[in-house]
């Protein structure tokens, strides 16, 4: 797809939730967009991190008034709005991505956010996601999830058998170790898909 073309494509599929709030106007607005084919708009939008190249559109110029600006979110576009000689756009089937399922470590970085170690020692050690990372080449990211669920389960008990208290700092840095690391391959995989330097991490001296 040429650099100065996009594609309006209204779908919940990894979208953000307050996107696809039925109460909220975006993916209505995305509809009418989709029907202005061969438009010239100036929009503002966010980049989303993954496989595939997508870009989140958050304002657009409106389609027949260059002075205006409309905020997909909470500014409500109506047919008259569109060119004359608009119509509704076929329905565009969003192809699946096979790409890497990094997916299986950032949930497990969410949910030791929401629900605490207990959440993640009690998933069984996330064998089976770990097998797949690594069947993908992520064995760092496996390894990463390995350790994470290793730090959340990590009781050992003293000469009585009695419980000692969790190592909360084994934990939290197999979860910062964790999120670093996922933030930072999104954000290479989003830069690869379109076609960007990779960012550049530098490593922090002691």
């Amino acid at each position: 797809m040429p650099r100065d073309q996009a594609r309006a494509v209204p779908t919940s599929r990894h979208s953000p939730p307050d996107q696809d709030d039925p109460a909220l106007p975006y993916r209505d607005n995305l509809r009418l967009l989709a029907a202005a084919q061969g438009s010239r708009l100036r929009i503002v939008a966010r980049l989303a991190p993954g496989p595939r190249p997508r870009a989140l559109l958050l304002a657009v110029r409106h389609p027949t008034d260059p002075a205006a600006r409309v905020d997909l979110g909470l500014d409500r576009l109506r047919h008259a709005d569109l060119p004359a000689g608009a119509a509704a756009a076929p329905a565009v089937a969003v192809p699946a991505v096979d790409g890497a399922p990094l997916h299986l470590l950032r949930r497990r970085v969410h949910q030791a956010v929401s629900g605490g170690r207990p959440v993640l020692a009690s998933t069984r050690g996330g064998a089976g996601d770990g097998d797949r990372l690594r069947r993908n080449g992520l064995a760092t990211a496996a390894a990463l999830l390995g350790e994470l669920h290793a730090a959340a389960a990590d009781r050992t008990r003293d000469a009585f058998g009695r419980l000692l208290p969790a190592d909360p700092d084994r934990f939290a840095r197999a979860w910062l170790a964790a999120a670093v690391y996922t933030e930072t391959v999104e954000r290479a995989l989003c830069a690869d898909g379109w076609g960007a330097p990779a960012p550049q991490v530098s490593a922090a001296r002691p």
